[in-house]
C-alpha cells in the first residue's frame, strides 16, 4: 500500500491495516478420504475469522474473500495412522487446484500430516479450499487427536 504526501488516511484504510482479514479454520470431526483421491476438507470450527469469510453451516470447506488483495493460504491435512502409501495437501482456488500449491509425503508409523502453502491474489467472491489426498489402499480418515488436526490458515498480506 503506497501513501503519498498530503494524502488523507481514512478510517476504513486504518481498519484494514489494524484488523486485516485472517482466518484460522479447524476440522474437529474426522472425514473419510477415498484411496487415490483428493478430498476437499471440511472445517467445522473457526479459531479466528476476522472478516466472516467462512461459514460452519454452509460450504464449510470454503473461505470466501471479503477484501481483495494478496493472501497467504496454508492447508494442513492430518490423517489417521497408517504406514502404507503417501499423504498430501493441496490448495484449490474457485474449485480448481493451484499448480505448485501441493505437497506429498510418504506415510510412516505416526499420523500422516502434510502441509501446502501458497500466495494468491484474490478478488472479492473468490474462494479457497484445502484438499487432502492419500493412497493407503483403502479409505482413510482424517485425524483429530492430540496435536493432529486438519487446518486452513488464510492471511491477508496487502491490497
Amino acid at each position: 500500500m503506497t501513501f503519498y504526501a498530503g494524502q488523507s488516511i481514512l478510517g476504513a484504510l486504518l481498519d484494514k491495516l489494524e484488523n486485516p482479514p485472517v482466518a484460522i479454520l479447524q476440522q474437529t470431526v474426522v472425514q473419510s478420504v477415498p484411496n487415490g483421491t483428493w478430498g476437499v476438507l471440511t472445517f467445522d470450527s473457526e479459531i479466528k475469522d476476522t472478516y466472516s469469510g467462512h461459514s460452519t453451516t454452509s460450504n464449510t470447506s470454503r473461505y470466501t474473500c471479503q477484501l481483495a488483495g494478496t493472501y497467504r493460504v496454508t492447508v494442513r491435512a492430518a490423517f489417521a495412522t497408517n504406514a502404507t502409501g503417501s499423504r498430501g495437501a493441496r490448495i484449490h482456488l474457485n474449485g480448481s487446484f493451484i499448480q505448485g500449491a501441493a505437497n506429498l509425503a510418504g506415510a510412516g508409523t505416526l499420523a500422516g500430516i502434510s502441509e501446502a502453502s501458497h500466495m494468491l491474489d484474490l478478488g472479492v467472491g473468490d474462494y479457497v479450499e484445502g484438499a487432502g489426498g492419500q493412497n493407503s489402499g483403502g479409505s482413510l480418515s482424517t485425524a483429530f487427536v492430540g496435536e493432529s488436526a486438519s487446518m486452513m490458515y488464510v492471511e491477508w498480506i496487502h491490497a
